[in-house]
């Protein structure tokens, strides 16, 4: 027990012996700056990249001006560094190869991926509020984004789905349309969980309801077809 208590609480030796503090301060050093880039995202997606504030930020985070600055450099960069960080935790949580049972094959698999894709999109509604954001505006951010992580996730889908000979059971509507039809449908009542509030005094963002919602998307796209 005494041996088990203080390998926990004592640093780590290198092969020399001497104790290495670098870890943990490494490990703070990771925390700090994805709490950095989370709060930028939140600030950004309320604001705009033009009109955020780089101080409010870091108050935000619960840093300084200089820190972002020393690490982030402008806020142009912290604001590309965020978006970059944005599409990683969307890729983690869209990720097959954890374990799971799950793949992405036929309709089964697919539910399966929208069931992922709606429980992050609860998660982080500031990820479709940016992407709405930038729509909007258009311009050089939103055809970087387009061209660095969304055409490259699409085409990996595509690819994926044709390997597995398409997918039975799809509803019979234009491709692009039933992309955005379905991304709306899917994000729609975290992007506007405030007015879900006011109106119906109901968090669409506690679990029970994100659950709920999966549920409902499911049904509406594929009642009538092999539920999984």
């Amino acid at each position: 027990m005494g041996k088990t208590m203080s390998a926990v609480i004592a640093p780590s030796e290198t092969k020399t012996g001497k104790l290495n503090h670098r870890e943990p301060m490494q490990a703070r050093s990771k925390q700090k700056r994805s709490e950095i880039l989370h709060q930028a995202r939140i600030i950004f997606a309320e604001r705009g990249c033009d009109a955020a504030n780089v101080r409010d930020i870091a108050a935000a985070a619960k840093t300084t001006h200089s820190m972002i600055r020393y690490h982030f450099g402008t806020k142009d960069q912290l604001w590309r560094e965020s978006v970059k960080d944005m599409f990683e935790l969307l890729d983690e949580a869209l990720a097959f190869d954890d374990g799971s049972s799950a793949s992405l094959s036929g309709l089964d698999g697919f539910k399966a991926y929208l069931r992922r894709y709606i429980r992050y999109s609860a998660a982080h509604p500031e990820h479709a509020r940016i992407m709405i954001m930038e729509s909007v505006r258009g311009g050089d951010r939103l055809d970087w984004i387009v061209e660095t992580f969304i055409r490259p996730l699409h085409k990996n889908l595509g690819k994926r789905f044709d390997s597995s000979g398409g997918i039975a059971g799809m509803p019979d509507m234009h491709p692009i349309s039933f992309v955005y039809i379905l991304t709306a449908a899917c994000q729609m009542p975290f992007i506007l969980a405030q007015e879900a509030k006011a109106l119906y005094g109901v968090n669409t963002l506690e679990d029970e309801m994100v659950e709920t919602h999966i549920e409902s998307v499911l049904n509406l796209f594929f009642q009538g077809r092999a539920i999984s």
